[in-house]
């Protein structure tokens, strides 16, 4: 399913919901108008990343953040208003106002996963780790089954790890379970997602004991998803590496040998000037 296709389910959502607390339908629909004419844009855009000028698109991002903020001077209360607004502030790179705009939302509704996960991004950014870590837990906690959240936490464990170490938050070890789990929550939500299987077999390696049976075992898993060359080569160079890091040299050298694409060269000369050395 498509960025473009979510979105209208997501406006969709957010016309239903707004009815169901009670706002007008010509207040929901003023709603749905604003956003269907964000989402027209952005559609516009994946069709055709030329279609608009520099100068169209500042122009139609400051039409929509004033007809956002001309809805939420008679509705501030509207917490789905707020949401999408907030999106399209971050968007446009008003990253505090955006900031501000959430906590608002976040005072309104304290169990928002998508709210929960913004201001922790923000946080993230600033360097504030462990507050950015309980809005990340939370996102994760009001919404399990969504693989963006699991591996957002899983990032912020890995980019954060000394930290959260030396602030006790964590255990190394613990911390490592918890960045492995994340990320294979997230490739179990979402297997279709290649960079999220490449992070789950890359955390193996960033553990301070990095587990390579276990590295073995993902990247040598039958994976009827990923079926372009290009990919299966990846996988094959990581699998060669790891095998080579358990001490099974000659596997890790033909397995290297079998990668083909232009682009993959280089790392697999890497991979074989690794086995060399034994």
């Amino acid at each position: 399913m498509g960025c473009v296709t979510l979105y209208i389910l997501y406006i969709s959502f957010i016309l239903s919901t707004a009815l169901s607390f009670g706002q007008s339908e010509a207040t929901t629909q003023r709603l749905f108008e604003i956003a269907a004419k964000e989402e027209a844009i952005y559609k516009q855009i994946a069709e055709d990343p030329d279609f608009y000028s520099d100068a169209d698109i500042e122009r139609r991002i400051f039409e929509l953040i004033e007809a956002y903020q001309n809805y939420l001077e008679n509705t501030s209360d509207d917490v789905e208003a707020l949401i999408l607004y907030g999106k399209l502030l971050r968007r446009a790179g008003e990253v505090e106002a955006a900031f501000q705009v959430f906590l608002r939302a976040d005072q309104l509704d304290p169990q928002i996963a998508v709210v929960k996960q913004q201001i922790g991004t923000y946080l993230a950014e600033k360097g504030k780790s462990k507050a950015a870590l309980l809005y990340y837990q939370q996102a994760v906690e009001y919404e399990p089954d969504s693989a963006v959240y699991n591996f957002s936490l899983g990032q912020l464990l890995y980019r954060f790890c000394d930290e959260f170490v030396n602030a006790e938050i964590y255990t190394r070890d613990a911390i490592d379970r918890a960045m492995i789990k994340a990320f294979s929550n997230a490739v179990l939500l979402h297997p279709e997602s290649f960079d999220y299987y490449i992070r789950l077999g890359a955390a193996y390696n960033d553990q301070a004991s990095p587990d390579w049976e276990a590295a073995l075992r993902h990247w040598q898993k039958p994976n009827q998803t990923f079926k372009e060359s290009y990919q299966i080569e990846i996988i094959h160079l990581h699998a060669a590496r790891v095998l080579g890091k358990l001490g099974r040299h000659e596997e890790a050298r033909k397995l290297a040998e079998s990668v083909n694409h232009s682009a993959l060269q280089k790392s697999k000369q890497e991979v074989l000037d690794e086995q060399m050395q034994f």
